[in-house]
């Protein structure tokens, strides 16, 4: 990095040679006001209000568009500037409504911000008001037009950030509003153009008019949907939740959101929450104390135990859990020398761990990589954040981009220099080309794809300098643990990072605190030597599907700890009322392996109880020796002793870690034999039917980031969206994307 150095109102600097001028003042704390400039986002001087004057440049600048140069002398706080400052903001409040105390935005507001400090009290000309009806664009977000400064961040915060493009600018002047095309707004509702608006004229559907920010206790924690695990401020107003923000927040997402993580806790408050212990007598579930929900589970428990062993009980806990909690769980179930410690999961990490030859991607690596090769999944719809890293690598610094999907994801349409659409399994096919050059023509042929575009891929992945590899939940068995190896095909001073796609927010860290069996293979043991489960956070019926119904019906003993009566609680014998992610303390692992902090921001009432307490509870209970906490930090001193990798974890490390998390160091497998790893893929791709055909359809936007779990099942605003999102079923892709990709012939 070349430094230069410049003059900023007479005081010497040392900065970086073409870096924004707005962003160095920024950083040296100069105060310099603007309204259209955002990190991230593509100059476009807009607002004018960040002018300063450049010595030998014969008119005002705008800061955030010149780049620094070697001796450059700049003037950003003088009387001049000042006055053309305050003409830029009369101008910007001729036709802006004086509605501050109504507005969502009050107290929270640029605009306001600088009325204070550089604005008049009188406005020095007057202008009739264009005013228009606030209206809904969606279901999630309303826009109030005659608030709107024309900074257009939202315009390229959709193109730049999230590439849907929904947004634009429609006629010209005083007339000019925020538009799209269509009659509402088709796009993945993430809300971050809600984010990055300076005023109210763009405000969320589900907070509006709940609170003042002055009313809200707000927390930064980390969020409860997919395993990007992404920082978020959850405000509060009294114990009702209010919103989900991001602004000005530092962790590794940035000022990132999609549409679960804004829009998606408000289940916290929902009134259909358990409150209290359900015993069942009978055919139904009815109220009971603690103490006797407690030793009802216990004698369930303990006589299935005592009677037929370990084996016939499983502990299953939930990748929304803590790690806490699924540490708590892992161990009763060792006290009970079961062999069922389990949860239900959608990737096979233990193979993909076990052989590991390369660290772990973290978003910032995929930032910036050169080369990034995905291998099934989808980001855009499961891991949003994931993909936005994609994107931001392609756009950034023009990273190459190779996907290898059975259908074509927007990534893979938009973004990709390569798509291998492959046939049904045939993932492991190109894997096996990989590595074994010999067999590219025939793998060619099976997966059903070009030979000249796996040629192609094979070439980027020898010769990256920085690659990164990301694994969907579609690649299994031998393709999977040869992805693992990947180190094997590469240059041996390559910078390499894998990923693994896992669906849940803690799909990592509940299979490092033990936890480690998929509960989906244990479906057929339930009632024949599984007897009796624990069930924290787990709903199979609702998730995975009615025939699990029968399954759990044949146990003996079902003891479920819940958030919401779900159709898997219903069948239990004991219901315990268990606490929401934003009513306790603890930590998550995201599937790039960094612990995050989860605050409590909602005390509990007494009747609800973490998952932790509440195993604890059932073990004393039962009289196991198991050791009991007294809190979430002292089990967390206890897993970074016991645990592998999770040493230094605490809460005082997490909040001295770089972005808030902490990097576990996984460790390295040694390198596989290739004969092995070819012999095993040559049995796997014996599998792939060639004359299986391809699947035609596209990924259409909110196949996943619109679906709802057990908890979006909670939410009103998912409620109130659904006949919108079946309204537009089908349109969405059409508005704005390509379809002619290409597919490779049979």
């Amino acid at each position: 990095m070349e430094l230069v150095t410049l003059t900023i109102d007479g005081k010497t600097y040392q900065a970086p040679k073409g870096m924004l001028l707005l962003e160095f003042c920024t950083a040296q704390g100069i105060a310099i006001p603007n309204f259209c400039y955002y990190p991230d986002l593509t100059s476009q001087a807009a607002c004018r209000m960040c002018l300063v004057r450049i010595e030998k440049v014969p008119k005002l600048a705008t800061a955030c568009t010149v780049t620094i140069t070697d001796g450059m002398v700049v003037t950003a706080s003088s009387d001049e500037i000042v006055e053309a400052r305050k003409g830029m903001l009369d101008f910007i409040l001729g036709n802006h409504p004086l509605d501050c105390p109504v507005c969502d935005k009050g107290g929270q507001c640029e605009l306001q911000d600088m009325a204070f400090q550089y604005g008049a009290v009188y406005a020095h000309y007057e202008v009739p008001k264009n005013n228009k009806e606030e209206r809904r664009l969606s279901p999630f977000i309303a826009y109030d037009e005659q608030r709107c400064v024309k900074c257009y961040r939202c315009v390229r915060v959709c193109e730049d950030w999230m590439d849907v493009h929904a947004l634009t600018k429609i006629f010209r002047g005083t007339n000019e509003v925020i538009g799209f095309y269509g009659q509402d707004l088709h796009c993945e509702q993430c809300g971050n153009c809600v984010e990055v608006c300076p005023v109210g004229a763009l405000l969320s559907v589900d907070s509006r008019f709940k609170a003042r920010p002055w009313d809200m206790r707000e927390q930064q924690t980390t969020c409860s949907f997919c395993a990007d695990g992404c920082q978020l401020e959850l405000g509060v107003r009294g114990k009702q939740y209010v919103r989900a923000a991001s602004k000005d927040l530092t962790g590794i997402n940035g000022e990132f959101l999609c549409i679960r993580g804004r829009y998606g806790s408000a289940y916290i408050s929902n009134p259909a929450r358990l409150t209290t212990p359900l015993i069942r007598q009978g055919n139904d579930l009815k109220p009971a104390t603690w103490d006797e929900a407690l030793a009802t589970a216990a004698r369930l428990l303990s006589g299935i135990h005592k009677q037929h062993g370990g084996n016939a009980v499983a502990i299953v806990g939930s990748s929304r859990l803590t790690n806490e909690a699924n540490f708590a769980l892992a161990r009763f179930g060792r006290t009970l020398d079961t062999p069922h410690l389990a949860h239900f999961r959608n990737v096979e990490l233990g193979d993909f761990y076990a052989h590991l030859s390369a660290p772990l991607a973290t978003h910032e690596d995929i930032k910036q990589a050169t080369t990034i090769v995905q291998i099934g999944g989808d980001p855009t719809e499961y891991s949003p954040l994931t993909g936005f890293a994609m994107r931001y690598a392609q756009r950034k610094h023009g990273a190459r981009l190779l996907v290898i999907n059975q259908r074509a994801t927007r990534i893979a349409r938009r973004q990709a220099e390569v798509f291998l659409h492959v046939r049904p399994d045939g993932e492991s096919a190109i894997v096996r080309a990989l590595f074994e050059e010999a067999s590219l023509e025939a793998m060619a042929l099976l997966a059903g794809v070009a030979v000249d575009d796996l040629r192609t891929l094979r070439e980027a992945i020898t010769t990256a300098d920085r690659l990164v590899v990301i694994v969907g939940p579609e690649v299994r068995g031998a393709a999977l643990r040869a992805l693992a190896q990947v180190r094997l095909l590469t240059k041996p001073d390559a910078t390499v990072h894998l990923l693994a796609l896992a669906e849940d927010n803690n799909s990592a860290g509940t299979f490092d605190m033990g936890l480690s069996v998929n509960a989906a293979h244990l479906e057929a043991d339930f009632g024949q030597s599984i007897r009796a489960a624990y069930l924290a956070g787990a709903d199979p019926i609702s998730n995975l599907g009615d025939h699990w119904r029968a399954a759990l019906a044949r146990l003996e003993c079902l003891i479920v700890s819940e958030l919401f009566l779900t159709e898997t609680a219903k069948l239990a014998h004991v219901v315990f009322p268990a606490m929401s992610y934003a009513e306790q303390d603890g930590t998550f692992t995201n599937h790039a392996g960094q612990v995050q902090r989860v605050a409590r921001l909602l005390e509990g009432d007494g009747n609800r109880r973490p998952d932790w307490l509440i195993v604890q509870a059932l073990a004393k209970a039962m009289g196991c020796p198991m050791p009991s906490k007294g809190s979430a930090s002292a089990l967390l001193n206890d897993i970074a002793l016991e645990v592998p990798g999770y040493a230094g974890v605490s809460f005082a490390s997490l909040k001295q870690a770089p972005k808030g998390a902490f990097r576990l160091a996984r460790p390295l497998a040694e390198p596989a034999d290739r004969e092995r790893l070819q012999a095993s893929l040559g049995e796997q791709t014996a599998l792939i039917d060639p004359a299986a055909p391809h699947d035609q359809r596209i990924v259409e936007m909110g196949e996943g980031l619109f679906a709802r779990g057990t908890l979006l099942r909670h939410v009103k605003v998912f409620d109130d969206a659904q006949p919108f999102w079946e309204a537009h079923r089908g349109e969405w892709e059409a508005m704005n994307v390509e379809t002619g990709w290409p597919v490779a012939a049979d």
